[in-house]
C-alpha cells in the first residue's frame, strides 16, 4: 500500500469499461486481457503514462446508445503489472485508489476512451478507516443464508479473521450481485452504509431467489 493525496491523482483518465465488475479503494482487481477486447490500447497507454486507469462498469440497461454506455461513477486504479497465468493467459492487476465521478468523456483517435473526472465526493477513500460501525453478527447470519441459496461454499475461517473493511469490500466485489446492485454499492459513501446496503440486497435476493431485485437509477 502507498500514501497518496487526491491532488496527485490525474483529472483526465483513460477509461476501461467492464461488464459486471467494479473496483474499490484498497482492493486489487485481476482482469484477463481477453476480457477487455478493444480496450487494450487503454491498458498500454496507462503503462506508458502514469499507470493510472479508470475502471467503470458498463451500463447494460442503457440500450439507446450506439457505443457501450457506462455508469458515471468508477474507481481510479494503479496498474501494478501484467502476468501470465496458465490457460488464463495474460492477466492485468490493478490496485484501487479512489472513486470518481465522470464529468466529461471523449475519444482519442477513436480507440482510447478518456474522461475528465472529479474525486471530490469520494476524497475520504484515500484515508484508511481504523474501524467503523458494523452489525457483523447480522451480516454473517444473512450471509450464511445467502451463500446457501446461491450454492456458494465460502471459507468461514478466513471470513471470521477478516477485518470489517476487508469483509465489506470483499463481498461487494465477489458476490454475484447484478450490475445495478454493484453500482449502488460502489456509489454509496462509507463502509457503514455499504454494509447496510449489502445486507438489504442479500435479504432481497434470498427472498426472491434470484439476484437483481434492487432497482437503481
Amino acid at each position: 500500500m502507498f500514501t497518496i493525496n487526491s491532488n496527485d491523482l490525474p483529472d483526465i483518465l483513460p477509461i476501461m469499461p467492464l461488464h459486471g465488475v467494479i473496483l474499490l479503494p484498497r482492493s486489487e482487481l485481476q482482469v484477463p486481457l481477453a476480457d477487455i477486447g478493444n480496450f487494450a490500447s487503454v491498458i498500454f497507454g496507462g503503462l506508458k503514462g502514469s499507470n493510472y486507469i479508470g475502471v467503470v462498469q458498463v451500463d447494460d440497461n442503457d440500450n439507446e446508445k450506439n457505443d457501450e454506455a457506462i455508469f458515471r461513477c468508477g474507481c481510479v486504479g494503479k496498474i501494478l503489472d501484467i502476468q501470465e497465468f496458465g490457460d488464463v493467459g495474460l492477466v492485468l492487476s490493478i490496485l484501487g485508489i479512489c472513486r470518481f465521478e465522470i464529468e466529461k468523456e471523449f475519444d482519442i483517435d477513436g480507440t482510447c476512451r478518456k474522461a475528465v473526472v472529479s474525486y471530490k465526493k469520494y476524497e475520504s477513500d484515500i484515508v484508511e478507516e481504523a474501524d467503523f460501525e458494523l452489525d457483523r453478527k447480522k451480516l454473517i447470519s444473512v450471509l450464511k443464508t445467502y451463500f446457501k441459496k446461491m450454492n456458494i461454499l465460502p471459507n468461514w475461517g478466513e471470513i471470521k479473521g477478516t477485518s470489517n473493511e476487508r469483509l465489506v469490500t470483499m463481498l461487494m466485489m465477489i458476490c454475484p450481485f447484478d450490475s445495478n446492485e454493484k453500482q449502488a454499492l460502489l456509489e454509496t459513501v462509507g463502509y457503514t452504509e455499504q454494509s447496510k446496503l449489502i445486507t438489504s440486497i442479500m435479504e432481497m435476493d434470498t427472498a426472491s431467489g434470484i439476484s437483481g431485485s434492487l432497482s437503481y437509477h
